[in-house]
C-alpha cells in the first residue's frame, strides 16, 4: 500500500510563552486549521484564526502574535515571508492601511476637507 503523505512546510522561529524572558527554538506549520508548535520541551496547537500574522515586509524580524500574550519571532525574513506566502497566510487589510503613510495622509486630508465644508456650508449665516 502506497501512501502520497507529504510533509507541510516547516519554519524554524524563537517562541516566546509571554510568560518567561526566554526564548525558545521550535518548528511552526499548519495542519488541518492548526499552528502546530514543536520544539524542546514544547508542543502546542493553536487555531490558525486567532494568530495575528505580521504583514509581508515589516521590517527584519517578523512577529506573529498569538492568544494568550506569546509570540513567534522569525530572523530570517526572506524564508518567513516565502512560508507565509506558501500557507496563505495574510495579515489584516486594517493592518497595511495603519502602515501606509499615503493612508494616513488621505486620511487626514479627506478629514480637512470636510471640516473646512462643515463650516463653510453647514453652520448658519452670520447676520451680525
Amino acid at each position: 500500500m502506497n501512501t502520497s503523505h507529504t510533509e507541510p512546510p516547516r519554519l524554524a522561529v524563537n517562541y516566546h510563552d509571554g510568560r518567561s524572558e526566554q526564548a525558545q527554538p521550535v518548528l511552526i506549520w499548519v495542519s488541518q486549521g492548526m499552528l502546530e508548535l514543536a520544539g524542546h520541551g514544547v508542543l502546542r496547537q493553536i487555531p490558525i484564526h486567532q494568530v495575528q500574522w505580521p504583514g509581508l515586509h515589516d521590517g527584519e524580524v517578523r512577529t506573529a502574535v498569538l492568544p494568550g500574550g506569546g509570540s513567534l519571532r522569525g530572523h530570517d525574513p526572506a524564508a518567513w515571508d516565502a512560508w507565509q506566502k506558501q500557507q496563505l497566510l495574510t495579515a489584516p487589510p486594517s493592518l497595511a492601511t495603519r502602515q501606509g503613510w499615503r493612508w494616513s495622509l488621505m486620511a487626514t486630508l479627506l478629514l480637512l476637507a470636510l471640516c473646512a465644508a462643515s463650516y463653510v456650508f453647514a453652520l448658519p449665516p452670520n447676520k451680525g
